[in-house]
């Protein structure tokens, strides 16, 4: 998403980046519930397939809410210059 336009600049901050951090943060959450249940059902806490499934996930959500962080950084500094 580019930087916002000025009606879009009236929206509060979590509104503005509400899907974005709702992905990270459902993928974070999927991975480490998906981890944790698996190996509670299984009794496999050291499989190689699980980790490789669950780190995609982890990563994926930690790296969408770094994006979320350094776009909403990049907004406030667009802000202060205006």
């Amino acid at each position: 998403m580019a930087i916002l336009d000025a009606a879009d600049s009236d929206l509060p901050l979590w509104r503005r980046h509400f899907w974005g951090r709702f992905m990270g943060l459902g993928l974070l959450t999927i991975g480490v519930a998906f981890y944790v249940i698996w190996s509670v059902l299984y009794g496999t806490w050291t499989d190689i397939g699980l980790y490789s499934f669950t780190i995609v996930l982890v990563v994926f959500g930690l790296l969408e809410l770094w994006l979320v962080q350094e776009q909403v950084k990049q907004e406030d500094k667009a802000a202060q210059k205006r």
